[in-house]
């Protein structure tokens, strides 16, 4: 990701959204390249998430890692 996109990924982290709106809201002023979702996460899944987040650490830009608890 440009500078541009790391700038708002930045402040989105660091405006810590609280609620989903928020979450969408920050979400959609990226400019996002790729996204991996791994549901449900169970433990006998971390080797999956270590490998996804090595994978999409290897190309050009930000990662932001994103957890949600349902209910």
């Amino acid at each position: 990701m440009a500078i541009k996109q790391s700038t708002l990924a930045w402040m989105m982290i660091s405006s810590n959204p609280k609620t989903k709106q928020d979450l969408i809201k920050a979400l959609q002023n990226q400019n996002i390249r790729q996204i991996e979702i791994i549901e449900p996460y169970v433990q006998t899944r971390q080797q999956e998430l270590i490998k996804e987040t090595k994978q999409i650490s290897t190309r050009s830009g930000d990662v932001t890692i994103i957890l949600v608890r349902t209910q």
